[in-house]
């Protein structure tokens, strides 16, 4: 009777883990030409990112911090899109990206403090989530 509850147990463990190791995430390779592109619809994609940025006015955040926000914003967004539109090799605007990123969330965190900031990337990861399924390229962005 054991012998069979451990084989049983056995089985079922087996099965568990083949289920999980096939469910893993599939993330899109650095090297895919398709990932690092500028999506067609060049004045969508910016308008649609920038709207995914937008604070809102439920964290309450001062009026002259959120106008400075909307800027800093906006001139993100205008960099990144001059960075996929760009001829330069992935790797390139990996790097250049990654760097925009780093530097626009620590303008926002010396902006809006260490608290708010952490609840403002908090809502826009929400708000990124509809537009990573739009636009591919929306995944490599917070």
């Amino acid at each position: 009777m054991k012998k069979t509850i451990v084989l049983i147990n056995l089985l079922a463990l087996l099965f568990i883990a083949a289920n999980v190791q096939a469910q893993t995430l599939k993330v899109p390779k650095i090297g895919d030409t398709a990932s690092l592109a500028l999506p067609t619809d060049k004045a969508g994609f910016a308008k649609d990112f920038l709207s995914s940025l937008d604070a809102g006015k439920d964290l309450g955040i001062p009026a002259d911090k959120l106008l400075s926000l909307t800027g800093k914003n906006k001139s993100y967004v205008d960099d990144i899109v001059g960075i996929l539109g760009g001829s330069g090799s992935n790797e390139s605007k990996l790097s250049a990206l990654t760097g925009k990123k780093t530097a626009w969330k620590s303008a926002v965190t010396s902006l809006l403090g260490e608290s708010t900031a952490g609840k403002y990337f908090s809502k826009v990861d929400k708000q990124l989530g509809s537009l990573k399924l739009k636009y591919q390229v929306a995944k490599l962005f917070l």
